[in-house]
């Protein structure tokens, strides 16, 4: 066995240009549906602010709020609803401004001059209306799917920020969302768009991203979370060749309990997982997101469509039923954001291949380690002295075997992760 410190030496991911968020809690957000796409859920968005959520990602539609050329109606659209409840419960909105109007020509892109110049204005409207209150903004939602080459979106950031920035002048924008990774290749490979690596290669060369704040990408994918590690890693690399030093977020990733066994209702491209392997893999997600300087991380999304279809995908990514019933993925999380969502960036502890541990210190001076693996894993821990250290659980619940004291074993499963060391813990690898 080799015994390792349990403070290493090895710091966390790249400090991503000095706007790494300062705490855990911070880079934690969920992607909701509210206004246009349905009445906003007060309860399940009440469920989020418990769980210690910092924002929620929701569309912000243009054909709703404009349904008559130069008017913009935020009440009936919804929009008002969704910003009052969510500032009562100390929510903040990261509202991605997408889609066309049919008003100014084609509903699925905005490629004309004045189409443009009309969503530019929509925009502005949008920000005089919730600017100033720590909202953020984003340009469109998945551009390299189709509706715009990186020519064609880059005018798009150019005619729409300058807008903003009348209305809220120190707002955050972000840019990009786009599809990364290999679902983003496929797409590629069937001609339904670019690759988000291709996209942004062509984005970053326009000049455009001197007008934002951050970068998106969206990391779906069917592998465990830590998959998405090189692909984090790819998109920064672009962005430093291209001399950007901008923060990459993560816009969105999830994983769905859709039934894989039920006749699929809908395009079933990612694998289904247990509600516990999801359970397991957002907070596994947000962790790792964390440990590498992801500036932010959403997880998609708040709840399960209403009546779910068992078969599709789409219907059952929720941490929360339809009427804000808990799923086990929104206890892991209210767990991780109740220990470490006042913690700063964590050292790496080094061990195993597809072992993890990120030690961390609260501003209380408490010591947690998140401990967790991508297979089966033993590990020994051992207490330095009586009392003041503990093992909790995934969903918090005490795993502290007895003689903790005098190093015992324990063993999980890789869906049973993350485990916390509370206190004064040292771990130590199992062969």
């Amino acid at each position: 066995m080799l015994a390792l410190a349990l403070i290493a030496s090895m710091a966390c991911g790249p400090d991503n240009a000095g706007n790494q968020p300062v705490t855990l809690g911070q880079t934690v957000g969920v992607n909701t549906h509210y206004g246009s796409y349905g009445p906003v859920n007060h309860e399940a968005l009440a469920q989020l602010a418990n769980a210690g959520i910092s924002f929620v990602r929701n569309d912000l539609t243009w054909d709703s709020v404009e349904t008559e050329a130069g008017v913009y109606d935020f009440v009936g659209s919804g929009y008002d609803e969704l910003v009052d409840r969510c500032e009562s419960l100390g929510l903040r909105i990261l509202f991605i401004l997408d889609y066309g109007n049919s008003l100014y020509g084609d509903p699925d892109s905005v490629v004309s001059e004045e189409a443009r110049a009309a969503f530019a204005a929509f925009a502005g409207a949008a920000a005089q209306r919730y600017g100033g209150r720590g909202h953020a903004w984003e340009i469109w939602n998945e551009p390299n799917l189709g509706a715009f080459t990186p020519e064609l979106y880059a005018k798009l950031v150019r005619a729409t920020v300058p807008a903003l920035r009348s209305a809220d002048p120190n707002a955050e924008i972000a840019v990009g969302a786009l599809v990364f990774g290999t679902l983003s290749e496929i797409t590629e490979e069937l001609g339904m768009g670019l690759s988000g690596s291709r996209f942004l290669e062509e984005l970053a060369a326009t000049g455009v991203l001197s007008l934002a704040n951050e970068v998106t990408i969206h990391l779906h994918r069917s592998a465990p979370p830590e998959d998405a590690t090189g692909d984090i890693a790819n998109a920064r690399d672009i962005l430093k060749q291209a001399g950007y030093a901008l923060p990459v977020s993560s816009g969105e990733f999830g994983y769905s309990t859709y039934d894989p066994d039920a006749p699929p209702t809908g395009i079933n491209y990612l694998q289904a997982v247990t509600p516990n392997r999801q359970a397991s893999y957002v907070a596994r997600m947000l962790l790792s997101n964390y440990g590498q300087g992801v500036h932010r991380s959403v997880v998609f999304k708040d709840t399960d469509t209403q009546d779910p279809e068992p078969g599709n995908l789409e219907h059952n990514f929720g941490l929360m039923a339809h009427d804000a019933t808990a799923k086990p993925s929104y206890a892991a999380l209210s767990t991780l954001t109740e220990l470490l969502g006042e913690a700063g960036p964590p050292e790496t502890i080094p061990l195993g291949e597809g072992e993890h541990a990120l030690h961390f210190v609260r501003p209380d001076g408490m010591q947690i380690t998140a401990l967790w693996a991508e297979q089966n894993a033993t590990w020994l821990l051992r207490t330095k002295g009586p009392g003041g250290a503990s093992v909790l659980g995934r969903d918090g619940n005490d795993l502290a075997p007895t003689g903790l004291s005098d190093g015992v074993q324990l063993t999980i499963e890789a869906d049973d992760g993350p485990i916390y060391l509370v206190g004064d813990v040292t771990v130590l690898r199992g062969d």
